[in-house]
């Protein structure tokens, strides 16, 4: 058995309608002062509540022990306090018979970080999932941050380089 790793976002998936979410290139965000790598990221402020929206395929290869994975930064400069990150999801059958039109979320999970104690360090706290997958059925999450929980302290925006699902295969 082997541990597996895809990215499921910020790349394709779209920001709430709060303004409060939205996509910058990382060297604009933190003030790295190289300049040399340009990736987008997603920021989430630290106002008020606020989600990305996305969706993936489980990997044919999929056998359980699911784990996502928040890789993230905070802004230059900001190394104190903490985050809470949330993902809720909803798998959708990999038949015909699932609709992709839910109201509720299949599992909801929630990580508590630290800030990082370096400027542009990345972060990467894992949260374990349900064995709710299954090879081939499509997953629409929610991924957010909730600056209005008290166990969120940290005076900065997010910076969400990578979303991962880590998985094991037969």
């Amino acid at each position: 058995m082997a541990t597996h790793e895809i990215s499921i976002g910020p790349d394709g998936c779209v920001p709430d309608s709060t303004g409060s979410v939205y996509f910058q290139p990382l060297d604009v965000c933190t003030g790295i002062t190289n300049d040399v790598f340009k990736h987008i990221v997603a920021v989430f402020d630290d106002v008020v509540d606020t989600k990305l929206y996305g969706r993936f395929v489980v990997p044919q290869n999929y056998v359980g022990t699911p784990v996502f994975k928040f890789a993230w930064t905070s802004d230059n400069g900001v190394n104190t306090g903490n985050v809470v990150l949330g993902l809720a999801y909803r798998t959708v059958g990999g038949d015909d018979t699932t609709s992709l039109d839910q109201a509720t979320a299949e599992e909801s999970l929630t990580v508590t970080d630290a800030a990082p104690g370096t400027d542009n360090f990345r972060l990467i706290p894992t949260v374990a999932a349900a064995a709710n997958f299954a090879a081939g059925e499509t997953v629409q999450f929610i991924i957010s941050r909730t600056p209005t929980s008290g166990s969120d302290t940290m005076a900065a925006r997010v910076l969400l380089v990578d979303m991962i699902f880590q998985y094991a295969d037969a």
